[in-house]
C-alpha cells in the first residue's frame, strides 16, 4: 500500500467544506471564526502532523510532500493555508534536528503530536521568517528571561495558537550579538527559548531547515495563490486555454502567455529547493552559505513573479470589461 501524502489528506469532501476566498469580510481582514473553523477541519483529517515522525503519529513527510499539500490547499483556500504553515515549517524542522541526532527541538514534536499548534509571531504582510531582522530587539530582566520588545511579535494568523515564535537580535557590552529564537506559551505565559546563536548565518540543523522549510512552504502557498487568480481571470474574461488561431485576440497570446510562463518559472523554481531537500540536512558550513542564498532568491523570485501573475490577471479581466479585477487583485 502506497505511502499517504499530505496532498491526499485534502479529499475533495473536506475541500469543499472549506471557506476558500470567503474568509475576507468587508474591510479585508480575514474572518476569525472562519478560518478557525477551516483550520479545525484540518485538524481533524490529521492534516497538521503530516510533517511529525511516524513514531509520533505523523506522516514523516518531506518537504517537497509539504509543500505540494500546500499548494492543493492554497488553490482553494489561500488564507487557510497561509495560517497553517507556520505549524508545519515548525514542526518540519523540528522533525529534521530530530532525526538529525539534536533532540533539543523534540519537545516541539511531543507537543504537536498531543495537539498542540505552533504559530509565527510576526503575522504581518511582508513580515515572514523575519529571523533576528536589525528592528527587533530582546533583552533580560534581571532573572536572565528574555523580554521581546519587537512590535512585530504581537500578531498571528494561525487561529488558536498554543506556541508562538518570536525571534530577535540581543545586544550586551559584554558579549557578542547574538540571535534568539523563543516559543512564547499561551497557557504558561513564558518563553521556551529554542536557540541562541551568534548572529548571522544559521549552522545548526533546525535553524537551517526552519528558514528552509518556511521559504519553501510559503512561497508554495503564494505561486498557488498567484496561479488562483490567473485561472479565476481566465474564466472571468472567457480567454480560451489553448493555442490561438491565427489572427486571435492579442489577449490569448500575452499577458495570458506571460502569466503562463512566469506560473511555470515559479513552480520550478520551487522545486530546486524542495526536491532535493534531505529528510536530514547535513550540519556544516553551507547550511548558512551558498544553500541558504539560494532559498532566499527563490523566496523573492516568487514574490516578485507573484506580483507580475496578479498583475497581468487584472490586465486580463479588465481589458473583458469584466467587474472581477478587484476581487482578484485582493486574493
Amino acid at each position: 500500500m502506497p505511502a499517504i501524502r499530505p496532498r491526499d489528506l485534502l479529499t475533495d469532501a473536506l475541500i469543499g467544506q472549506l471557506h476558500g476566498a470567503d474568509l475576507l469580510d468587508e474591510a479585508g481582514k480575514a474572518d476569525p471564526a472562519a478560518l478557525a473553523r477551516d483550520f479545525g477541519l484540518l485538524r481533524d483529517a490529521g492534516y497538521l502532523a503530516v510533517a511529525l515522525p511516524r513514531e509520533l503519529g505523523g506522516l514523516g513527510c518531506t518537504l517537497r510532500q509539504a509543500a505540494c499539500g500546500q499548494r492543493r490547499l492554497a488553490g482553494v483556500a489561500p488564507l487557510t493555508a497561509l495560517a497553517v504553515s507556520a505549524h508545519l515549517y515548525w514542526t518540519g524542522a523540528a522533525a529534521d534536528a530530530r532525526r538529525s541526532g539534536d533532540d533539543s527541538a523534540s519537545w516541539m514534536l511531543e507537543e504537536a503530536a498531543q495537539g498542540a499548534v505552533f504559530g509565527a509571531g510576526h503575522g504581518m504582510p511582508g513580515k515572514d521568517l523575519k529571523f533576528a531582522s536589525p528592528d527587533s530587539r530582546c533583552g533580560q530582566d534581571g532573572a536572565g528571561r528574555f523580554e521581546f520588545r519587537s512590535p512585530a511579535a504581537l500578531s498571528s494568523l494561525t487561529p488558536d495558537w498554543d506556541w508562538l515564535a518570536v525571534h530577535a537580535l540581543h545586544e550586551s557590552p559584554t558579549a557578542p550579538r547574538t540571535a534568539v529564537l523563543a516559543f512564547a506559551g499561551k497557557e504558561t505565559g513564558t518563553y521556551r527559548v529554542a536557540r541562541e546563536l551568534p548572529a548571522g548565518a544559521p549552522s545548526d540543523v533546525f535553524t537551517a531547515s526552519a528558514i528552509g522549510w518556511g521559504c519553501a512552504v510559503l512561497a508554495s502557498v503564494e505561486f498557488s495563490a498567484a496561479r488562483r487568480a490567473f485561472r479565476q481571470a481566465i474564466a472571468l474574461a472567457g480567454v480560451p486555454q489553448r493555442k490561438p488561431e491565427a489572427g486571435g485576440h492579442p489577449l490569448d497570446r500575452w499577458p495570458v502567455a506571460e502569466a503562463s510562463l512566469r506560473l511555470d518559472t515559479m513552480k520550478a523554481r520551487i522545486a530546486d529547493v524542495t526536491h532535493p531537500w534531505p529528510l536530514v540536512p547535513e550540519p556544516g558550513p553551507d547550511l548558512g552559505g551558498q544553500q541558504m542564498i539560494g532559498v532566499y532568491a527563490m523566496r523573492r523570485e516568487i514574490t516578485e513573479g507573484s506580483v507580475a501573475v496578479r498583475r497581468l490577471s487584472a490586465q486580463i479581466a479588465s481589458v473583458h470589461g469584466t467587474s472581477g479585477q478587484g476581487a482578484i487583485a485582493a486574493r
